[in-house]
């Protein structure tokens, strides 16, 4: 008994490690993303160096793996967490400052799981979570009516995120439903992507990577194609598979603390009310959701 309670203690931890290192990438994701945008990466251009290259660097585990691969329902995880995912994010961040991003994206994303998941993986939250879930929500939903009320046009990139979002925990609760190995789910995002996106690309060639610098498309290529695919995407199945898709959403929560602390001096990203509003009922939100259903007395 102690023996199995020591291995499902060590198992968690591993989850959490995992976690926490899919929260570090995600939050460089959205620094790096936002850099391109306003380096005047254009979303094809983003898209392309994002799975282009991760098409290219991993196509040897692609070929060995094609049969897992190449199968309708991992075609389909790849569409929705790879193609419909990606476009939505990089729309955001074309109008949308990084702060916004940071705040919606791992904001959103409890919400949109916990209820999918609920009724496709049979999930069921404690009271906790879901106090959790409605305490971000408000955060949310007090920085999506800043944007709408001040006029500005930054609700065109609000949308894309919450769209994101959407597709996003899609991909979450049928990655833990249909159990697929997360290496496995991971080629699949990048083949999936690449082979749908790479014909419509190729009728932008004439655009491609106007007036952008070979340091910024190398790191574009190097962060979005191995730091936040490869990385990002095996981390973060790992934590879905052993702590469930409803406590690695609410743990993504942790991303808009460390994204505005650099976001606000990188970009000179304004710091207004709504956002902070938003940025302290998430973290508060991570805590009771995460923190305090451990709390339990002995």
């Amino acid at each position: 008994m102690k023996g199995r309670w020591q291995h499902s203690n060590k198992l968690i931890v591993k989850g959490y490690v995992f976690a926490l290192t899919s929260v570090l990438v995600w939050t460089g994701f959205i620094l790096i993303s936002r850099a391109g945008a306003l380096a005047a990466l254009s979303l094809p251009d983003m898209m392309m160096v994002r799975f282009g290259t991760a098409f290219l660097v991993f196509f040897p585990f692609i070929w060995i793996h094609r049969k897992a691969i190449f199968q309708v329902r991992m075609m389909l995880l790849g569409s929705i967490g790879g193609l419909a995912y990606s476009l939505s994010v990089f729309n955001g961040f074309q109008s949308a400052p990084a702060t916004h991003a940071a705040l919606l994206l791992p904001g959103l994303m409890p919400i949109m799981i916990a209820v999918l998941a609920y009724f496709w993986a049979g999930e069921r939250h404690s009271r906790f979570a879901w106090m959790g879930i409605g305490i971000s929500s408000l955060g949310i939903f007090a920085l999506l009516l800043e944007t709408l009320l001040s006029g500005v046009s930054y609700w065109v990139g609000d949308v894309s995120f919450v769209v994101a979002c959407l597709f996003w925990g899609i991909f979450t609760v049928l990655l833990r439903r249909w159990k697929f190995p997360p290496w496995h789910a991971t080629l699949g995002v990048i083949t999936a992507t690449t082979l749908l996106f790479t014909p419509y690309y190729l009728t932008q060639l004439s655009h491609a990577f106007n007036d952008v610098s070979h340091s910024m498309i190398a790191l574009q290529a190097f962060y979005q194609a191995i730091m936040a695919i490869a990385v990002q995407f095996v981390c973060y199945g790992k934590a879905v598979h052993i702590l469930g898709a409803t406590k690695m959403g609410a743990l993504m929560a942790l991303v808009p603390l460390l994204a505005s602390v650099f976001a606000v001096p990188l970009f000179g990203e304004p710091v207004t009310s709504g956002l902070l509003i938003a940025l302290v009922c998430i973290c508060v939100g991570t805590i009771v959701g995460n923190v305090l259903p451990l709390r339990r007395p002995f």
